[in-house]
């Protein structure tokens, strides 16, 4: 599988599928420290509410986009390789650049609550911001199949339309209600309020809020993990069977 994730990376080599790992945490970063005392509050809440879903949207679709429209996967269909294989390390390495995203965001979190803002963010300590950010990762890898097979199968406009603008509505829907685990989309928000007190809509939550509630936290990582699966297994069931065009 390595090899495979090799030969994906190279494909995505100078291209803005991979600056985006770069660009959207630092716009994110960017956007915190202009809010001054509510760094942190904003730089997460903004983040996982719209940063974060524009990135899993985008990074996919752009993967997808490259290889349908430059090399009609010819190159894929041509050689000897098993095509699941190739699926897989496509959505590996799209969760590897989600990764890499959020662990970027994370430090540029944990610099400026150790330099300039080092006062106002004393009540969110470094754990909370750890478990937030690699919260985010599991709650959030689930799109890498999703929104790489809308890609493929029906382009990037198709794509950006269902994650981006359906996910952010059913987020802001979903997240403060009792089934709130009926909706993927409203994983990640929902476990933000207990880990770091801060409400969807960016609010601090107040003692005795039933949002606070850490016993979500483990339905919270099952259910992502498992529609991850789930999902990959499909797409790559479905993309072993395609013809080349």
């Amino acid at each position: 599988m390595g090899s495979y994730m090799q030969a994906e990376n190279l494909k995505c080599r100078r291209t803005f599928a991979k600056a985006l790992v770069l660009i959207a945490p630092l716009c994110g970063l960017i956007q915190a420290a202009l809010t001054g005392i509510y760094f942190i509050i904003n730089g997460y809440n903004w983040w996982y509410t719209t940063l974060l879903p524009g990135f899993i949207t985008l990074v996919p679709a752009l993967v997808a986009r490259y290889e349908d429209k430059k090399l009609h996967y010819r190159a894929v269909f041509a050689l000897p390789v098993s095509l699941k294989r190739t699926w897989t390390a496509k959505v590996l390495l799209v969760c590897l650049y989600l990764a890499t995203a959020c662990l970027l965001h994370l430090a540029g979190m944990l610099l400026g609550k150790a330099t300039v803002y080092s006062a106002v963010a004393a009540p969110v300590s470094v754990g909370q911001l750890i478990a937030a950010s690699l919260l985010l990762i599991v709650t959030t890898a689930w799109q890498a199949p999703l929104c790489l097979f809308l890609a493929t199968r029906f382009g990037l406009a198709a794509t950006i339309l269902v994650n981006v603008v359906g996910g952010i509505a059913l987020d802001i829907l979903m997240s403060t209600r009792a089934l709130w685990w009926l909706c993927p989309y409203s994983w990640g928000t929902r476990l933000m309020v207990p880990v770091l007190h801060v409400l969807p809509n960016g609010l601090p939550a107040e003692a005795g809020d039933p949002l606070l509630d850490p016993g979500v936290i483990p339905a919270g990582i099952v259910l992502p993990v498992a529609l991850f699966a789930v999902l990959l297994k499909l797409t790559a069931d479905w993309f072993a069977k395609r013809e080349v065009k």
